[in-house]
């Protein structure tokens, strides 16, 4: 038999059992779309998800390079413009193909299995298919579906080189991780473990082709930066405030915002700036920006270095714990809708961390094949809680844990059952073995997470997400109110509900919310506004103005707010006081109609006429469409006994507003007026 012959003759059953797991965790993930199809938040795009979704639409429009350097990982987003592109921006699309990809990352799982422990090393797999965390999170509407794929060829690619020392396998290495730094910026540091092992099998001629497979991608993504950012970033320019975010005193290992209630890549991006220009005192580029956060973080490690070192302990903690700390779509939510993922459920990280640890104490003979895994695991741990720990940033470590739980499952079934208990290992090895799995699994099951804030946190972003859309103000509160039952006292869900209750007509409801969000968020300025807002709704001006006052102090750009005070100052008698914050307001933002018709009013009540009949009818210029403004005019010009010229202005208020009794009273009047010749 020929040479091709044989190795044909190899590759069959590998493709056909390849194929398998492929075709299974395929029917999973589609079982677990139809499932969770049914959930009032399947079609919603929370957190990351709609940042990536509005980038990926503009680049799906025609916005290839963007803007400035960038500031989240870029892959995921091109990606998904090429989906949209081809078959529509749909969820329920994006899932689907996502399952195709989570299936494809299984596959690629099996085979680095297989290749390192034999046929039954498929077993890794089957496990990462049935594995509820991947399951949760292929449907996922963000990047961890391309994080695990590009993982999991990377161990492939890897495990079948040290037999096939090819260069062009080499090179795909360093494209594979060039792409895997392009989701995960972390992974830059995999290059480390990787270059040695590669050196240790091969040459520094293999060492360089890999370095170069790095290259090919990150090289035209730093000269982007550079062109269009005008910096050389390799990736993106997030460094220093994600290091901040996990190394500051008081960080607690997971994420916070840099300001409180703002949890966005764009909020982080946009405070993350305008915080380190306040402290420097000048405009910052992206690269500068970075620096300085990085550099406040070694100050505070540098300050406290006992503290830091049990912040690094709870967050090395953390990234091996059973529980999946989320940060915005929680596996237990998800769960609720699923029977799959529920039965699943035992299945979790500190199980499959144990069984990992069994299976490298039973291949520690092997070790000289399969060290790269260790490296790869060990500093893909340390690269996460360098930073901070969420159950997606930690799950690439899984993949190399299902491979360590395959091994020593082969490793079992050859010497318990196929070759008999003669051949069975050392009573100390087996006991070491099994100590290894308990004290993984009792590591795994330290206090250190609490699931309910999980919970809450994914409910709170549920109920904002449908406020937001106006989906439906019921299905919003009643999920604003799950998240309080959950954590009661929770400052954003306090606030996102007290806002509900405000746009809904129901301000003196809203206001204990908002004192309960501001007891433990006393900085939390939209909180004070929102407060502001329904003291003002209730008849309580001077409270009103005095929240409203604090509420500007942090932020004194912001228009709406400058218009908000001034309203309240109106109906305080201060009409000076009030068009000295409209005129800041109309400074910032030329076009702020609102501000504007408040201007005239306050005008109009200094006796000063014409200069509020100009400011009007300058608002109908720019809306005409606005009530306010039509019976604002139409007042002026009554008040100027010019009658007939205020009816129509008092008509169209009321076509405008038909709930607006202040103009249906000034319609009547002036009908009664011009009828009595008066």
């Amino acid at each position: 038999m020929s040479t091709r012959a044989r190795v044909a003759r190899l590759q069959r059953p590998t493709g056909i059992v390849l194929a398998g797991v492929w075709f299974i965790a395929l029917a999973i993930r589609l079982l677990y779309i139809w499932q969770i199809s049914y959930a009032p938040f399947f079609d919603l795009r929370l957190g990351d998800a709609e940042s990536y979704h509005l980038w990926a639409r503009r680049i799906a429009h025609g916005d290839w390079l963007g803007q400035g350097v960038f500031y989240q990982a870029p892959l995921y987003p091109y990606f998904l413009a090429i989906v949209y592109r081809l078959f529509g921006d749909h969820v329920t699309t994006v899932r689907l193909v996502h399952a195709v990809i989570g299936s494809a990352s299984c596959a690629l799982v099996a085979r680095a299995g297989m290749t390192l422990f034999g046929c039954r090393g498929a077993i890794a797999g089957l496990l990462i298919a049935i594995y509820p965390t991947a399951l949760f999170l292929d449907s996922l509407l963000e990047k961890s579906v391309l994080v695990t794929l590009l993982t999991a060829a990377l161990v492939a690619v890897i495990a079948g080189a040290r037999d096939r020392i090819t260069a062009v396998r080499h090179l795909w290495i360093g494209i594979i991780l060039g792409l895997l730094a392009l989701t995960r910026e972390n992974a830059l540091l995999l290059i480390v473990p990787v270059a040695w092992w590669v050196r240790s099998v091969s040459t520094w001629r293999m060492v360089r082709l890999m370095v170069l497979g790095v290259a090919i991608v990150l090289l035209p993504v730093a000269l982007r930066n550079l062109a269009i950012g005008g910096e050389f970033q390799l990736t993106t320019s997030q460094l220093g405030p994600n290091f901040y975010i996990g190394n500051h005193i008081g960080a607690t290992g997971t994420y916070e915002a840099l300001v409180e209630a703002h949890g966005s890549a764009a909020d982080e991006r946009e405070d993350a700036t305008r915080l380190a220009e306040q402290a420097s005192g000048r405009r910052l580029t992206a690269g500068e920006v970075s620096r300085y956060w990085l550099r406040r973080s070694l100050d505070d490690i540098r300050s406290q270095p006992l503290d830091w070192l049990a912040l690094v302990s709870r967050k090395f903690a953390l990234a091996l714990n059973a529980l999946e700390t989320a940060d915005t779509e929680s596996q237990d939510v998800y769960a609720e809708w699923s029977w799959l993922l529920r039965v699943l459920s035992p299945f979790n990280f500190g199980v499959l961390l144990g069984v990992a640890a069994f299976g490298i104490a039973l291949t520690a003979n092997a070790w000289r094949r399969i060290w790269f895994l260790h490296a790869i695991a060990v500093t893909y741990t340390l690269s996460v809680a360098a930073f901070y720990v969420f159950a997606r940033y930690r799950f690439p470590i899984a993949v190399m844990l299902t491979i360590f739980a395959a091994g020593g499952l082969a490793v079992a079934f050859d010497v318990f059952v196929r070759s008999g208990p003669r051949s069975a290992p050392r009573a100390s090895t087996l006991r070491i073995a099994l100590i290894a799995a308990a004290a993984s699994i009792g590591f795994a099951y330290l206090p250190v997470a609490d699931e309910r804030a999980a919970r809450a946190v994914h409910y709170f972003d549920i109920g904002a997400t449908l406020a937001r859309n106006g989906a439906g103000e019921g299905e919003a509160m009643r999920f604003y109110e799950r998240a309080l039952a959950e954590v009661p006292g929770m400052p954003a869900a306090e606030s996102g509900l007290g806002t509900l209750l405000v746009e809904t007509g129901r301000p003196a409801e809203a206001i204990p919310h908002f004192r309960t969000a501001l007891a433990a968020w006393p900085d939390h300025f939209e909180a004070r506004y929102n407060l502001g807002l329904a003291l003002a709704r209730t008849g309580a001006a001077e409270e009103a103005a005095g929240e409203l006052t604090l509420a500007l102090g942090a932020r004194p750009d912001d228009v709406d707010m400058l218009a908000a005070l001034a309203k309240v100052q109106l109906t305080l008698d201060q009409p000076e006081a009030a068009l000295q914050h409209y005129q800041q307001a109309i400074a910032l933002r030329p076009d702020h109609v609102a501000a504007i018709v408040g201007s005239g009013v306050a005008l109009a009540t200094m006796g000063r006429a014409d200069e509020a009949l100009a400011r009007f009818r300058r608002a109908l210029d720019l809306d005409p469409a606005n009530a306010d403004a039509h019976n604002n005019l139409g007042g002026a010009l009554a008040n100027a006994g010019r009658v007939a010229e205020a009816v129509p202005h008092f008509e169209r208020a009321v076509e405008l507003a038909p709930r607006d009794e202040n103009a249906r009273r000034n319609l009547e009047r002036a009908r009664r007026v011009l009828a009595n010749g008066k």
